[in-house]
């Protein structure tokens, strides 16, 4: 079977993924086109990873060519509904990174889009796919557990400072934390619930990334940058092969304005904070918490479900499931972790496999637009709770 042409609109970190797959599974996709206002990051990538597309500035260029078969965007979360809707108007198979759109209306208008298409389009909610989420899912859904009565979820993530220099920091590009960041864990823990959200309520704080005078603006700027844990050399080179992409890109950008890079995580101007917690109340009498921290000191999304009949306790970092059996206290231990491999814990690769199979053979895809809206639904009423200090109603 030949390989999806596909265009890919936007070229940032979440890109990065996306290319290193390209380039290791040329048997399922081809990339043909690679599309971003700024065309040094664009060629970056395209260089990077040796794919041979085509760089342009502007998708209209690109969008009703015939050789394309399918689009993945990967745009700025606000910018995300003119070329979902330019690609479904086109009936090129849709890739949307996470979350469907930063307001319901632009939710609406993506839906109505696909709804008048003959392409499909698949949410980004690659924790569906992670392993050790997949593994969760099917225990809760096979009755292993008994009945669900709430779900504990943790993400606790070291590299979330670096939202402080990004576009996330601020409302206007990406709704906030709750809806750019947290929007992936309300779809996982809905997912596993089965269940629709009746209330919610959220409350949060900017604790640590508070302005330091003397400090930045930039990290190569900063008097403080011997004694800074959060100090940023954009200029030394990394190890990690995701990370180096990701300076490489970051080369390629502004590095005088107020989104140049290194800018002083606590100086930035922000409107989002750096530790939440959210509780939900569903329908079908599941109640689940979501804590959400940058401050942690390592990166992991940790669930602890309980049932009737056991409980579960699960650790993405460790890629194990421990369950108890709650009347006669046995254990058992699922261990996942040969299947973790690559970025996300393994659940890129899993969910952009899925996607080029579900646009050669038409099956439905695991997250939708139904599942976008619900997620950028209840991040909003978690946004709106947290503003008003009082519960939202769904």
């Amino acid at each position: 079977m030949a390989p999806v042409n596909v265009a890919i609109i936007g070229a940032g970190a979440r890109t990065i993924a996306f290319c290193k797959f390209l380039a290791d599974n040329p048997d399922s996709a081809k990339l043909v086109a690679i599309c971003d206002l700024n065309t040094e990051k664009a060629t970056a990538l395209n260089t990077m990873f040796k794919l041979n597309a085509c760089v342009v500035n502007d998708y209209n260029l690109i969008i009703g060519q015939k050789n394309i078969d399918a689009v993945m965007i990967s745009t700025p979360d606000y910018a995300h509904v003119e070329p979902a809707v330019a690609a479904l108007k086109a009936n090129k198979h849709v890739y949307l990174e996470k979350p469907l759109a930063t307001t319901l209306e632009d939710c609406d208008t993506i839906i109505n889009a696909g709804n008048d298409s003959h392409s499909i389009c698949y949410l980004g909610f690659n924790m569906r796919h992670s392993p050790v989420h997949e593994k969760i899912y099917h225990l809760v859904r096979d009755g292993i557990l008994g009945k669900i009565t709430t779900i504990e979820a943790n993400e606790w993530y070291y590299g979330g400072r670096t939202y402080f220099r990004r576009w996330n920091r601020l409302r206007k590009f990406g709704g906030g934390l709750w809806l750019t960041k947290a929007c992936h864990d309300f779809d996982l823990i809905t997912w596993i619930a089965d269940g629709n959200p009746a209330s919610i309520y959220a409350t949060s704080s900017l604790s640590h990334y508070k302005p330091i005078k003397g400090a930045g603006p930039r990290c190569r700027d900063c008097a403080l940058n011997n004694t800074c844990h959060d100090y940023y050399d954009i200029n030394k080179p990394l190890d990690n092969w995701f990370e180096e992409a990701w300076r490489q890109i970051q080369l390629k950008m502004d590095q005088t304005g107020s989104l140049a890079p290194d800018i002083c995580l606590y100086n930035s101007d922000k409107d989002t904070f750096d530790n939440g917690i959210a509780i939900i109340n569903y329908e079908n009498d599941i109640r689940a918490t979501y804590t959400v921290n940058m401050l942690a000191a390592r990166t992991t999304r940790q669930m602890h479900i309980i049932g009737t009949d056991a409980m579960a306790e699960t650790d993405m970092e460790t890629g194990t499931i421990e369950l108890t059996y709650r009347h006669t206290n046995k254990h058992a231990t699922f261990d996942v972790t040969s299947y973790t491999g690559g970025t996300h814990g393994g659940a890129d690769y899993k969910i952009l496999s899925d996607f080029f199979n579900v646009c050669l053979t038409g099956s439905k895809p695991r997250s939708g637009l139904t599942d976008g809206r619900r997620a950028v639904q209840l991040a909003m009423a978690a946004t709106q709770a947290d503003d008003t200090g009082k519960i939202i109603y769904i």
